[in-house]
């Protein structure tokens, strides 16, 4: 669960998901439990990584902090690495535009719609995965259907606006907003698949976001709003 009220840039299936992509062959999620919180780190490097896991090197990021009450760093790591034996690898700042890529300098990105420096820095398109639900049907009376996409409360959702987006490697146009047109309050993730026919409700869809197209507009009428909707699909149709 993410700490301090912070939503998180990738849920734990997609995080999984992000390492099987990258070729590891197993992931082990350790609970993160009271006991465990109160643990010292020597203990923890005992306890965990000698006897239950047994490693013979560790990659560790720069700025990596761990033990009760974050006591330990990567130095103190490398010495019980001596200890029991075994490596540690400490991974160096990455720069992006001469910037340390963070995930709190990400998510204050995403926020503030700079969507497209975010995923520059983030290193791979932003996923959205959600249940597809029933929605109002506006899209489909406009012309342009949409999946209402049910996401992990916990999960970051971008700023407000309209993104180009991938799901299966087929192209969409990603809507994340409140509906100012129609005066509806609740904010949504719709998502219109180009060229398809279908029913998709029950499904889980992943929506790899690439880029943000437009921020969010209210419209006079349904009519203009429809206008750009079409615009918006002419401009994805060709990326």
């Amino acid at each position: 669960m993410p700490q301090r009220g912070l939503k998180l840039l990738t849920t734990l299936k997609e995080r999984e998901e992000l390492f099987c992509r990258s070729g590891i062959d197993s992931v082990i999620v350790i609970k993160f439990t009271r006991h465990l919180q109160k643990l010292s780190c020597a203990k923890f490097v005992a306890n965990y990584l000698v006897k239950k896991l047994g490693v013979r090197w560790v990659c560790i990021g720069y700025d990596y902090a761990f033990g009760k009450g974050r006591s330990a760093g990567t130095g103190r790591l490398q010495e019980l690495g001596k200890k029991f034996d075994f490596g540690v690898t400490v991974v160096p700042p990455l720069k992006v535009g001469g910037q340390i890529a963070k995930s709190g300098k990400i998510r204050e990105m995403l926020g503030q719609g700079m969507f497209n420096r975010a995923v520059k820095m983030l290193g791979h398109p932003y996923r959205l995965t959600g249940r597809v639900v029933r929605g109002a049907g506006r899209g489909k009376e406009l012309g342009f259907p949409t999946a209402n996409l049910k996401l992990d409360p916990d999960k970051l959702i971008p700023a407000q606006g309209v993104y180009y987006g991938l799901v299966d490697n087929k192209k969409c146009v990603v809507n994340i907003g409140a509906r100012p047109t129609f005066g509806v309050g609740e904010l949504l993730v719709e998502v219109h698949l180009l060229n398809f026919h279908g029913d998709l409700r029950g499904r889980t869809l992943s929506v790899e976001l690439l880029r943000r197209l437009r921020a969010e507009k209210q419209f006079t009428d349904a009519l203009a709003l429809r206008e750009q909707i079409r615009k918006d699909v002419v401009r994805v149709q060709r990326v």
